[in-house]
Order: structure tokens, then C-alpha cells, then sequence
């Protein structure tokens, strides 16, 4: 059974932009959804938030748009109803978007988180990995 994975939005960014040590884990991990040995998902509202923070590192609209277009091939976009909202204002997590990921991932049976801060997680009711974890958890392969 292919395990599902909630990507956090810094996983994402990092994996593109390099802008963490670590950022070849979390490569790694969203080569693992586009070759789906995992199963990747993502929420709807994160495209804009993507989109938003690489302008910051990416000038080019037409780039930035060529990125979110393959991040939507390779994720599995998940909705924000707003039945959803009512329990994230009930969150014990205290980040808000960290706590929309966590409800919408709830509510899709989607049992683990993969995020660069789990300490934003720690009050959460699912899986949280690191992408190192969760690299070592789903096998070793590295890609260039």
C-alpha cells in the first residue's frame, strides 16, 4: 500500500529553491509523489501561498507559473470547505495555515505531515515527519 503523505508549503519551497541545507530531502520526497511511490496531497490554498513566496525567488511570472502547473501534476489537490474552517478555529495547533493542513488532511483520512518545523506540529493528532524521516521511512533512492 502507497503511503499518504500532507506536504507542508515549506517543503515544497525549499525543494525548489534550495533555500535549506536540507532541501535534497525534500527533493527527494516530491520526486517520490511525481513517481508515485508515495501519494502526495497538498491543499488548495497553498498554490497561492507557493506562488506568492517565489516571487521572492523566482522574477519570471511565467516561470513561477510553469512551477505551480507541475506542482499540479504531481500533488493531489485537496479542498478547504468551509466545514473545515469551524474546527481549525478550534485548533490546538496555534498556527493557523499549520492548522488548515492538519483539518484538511483529517478530513481526507491522509495520516502523516511532512514539514521542516515540527515543532508547529507538536500539538498535532497525526504523523509528523521531517523529510529526512520520512526519506529514511520510504527508502533510501536519491535523485539528482
Amino acid at each position: 500500500m502507497i503511503m499518504k503523505v500532507f506536504f507542508d508549503t515549506n517543503v515544497i519551497i525549499d525543494a525548489i529553491t534550495e533555500r535549506n541545507v536540507s532541501f535534497k530531502n525534500s527533493r527527494n520526497l516530491i520526486i517520490k509523489a511525481a513517481n508515485e511511490s508515495i501519494d502526495g496531497y497538498i491543499c488548495s490554498t497553498q498554490i497561492t501561498d507557493i506562488y506568492y513566496i517565489l516571487r521572492k525567488y523566482i522574477t519570471d511570472s511565467n516561470a513561477r507559473k510553469m512551477i505551480i502547473r507541475s506542482i499540479l501534476e504531481t500533488f493531489k489537490v485537496l479542498p478547504l470547505l468551509p466545514s473545515d474552517l469551524q474546527y481549525v478555529l478550534n485548533s490546538k495547533i496555534t498556527d493557523f495555515e499549520d492548522a488548515i493542513l492538519e483539518e484538511v488532511a483529517k478530513v481526507n483520512m491522509i495520516k502523516s505531515i511532512v514539514t521542516n518545523n515540527k515543532k508547529d506540529f507538536k500539538e498535532s493528532t497525526l504523523t509528523i515527519y521531517s523529510p529526512e524521516e520520512l526519506n529514511l521511512l520510504t527508502g533510501l533512492d536519491e535523485y539528482k
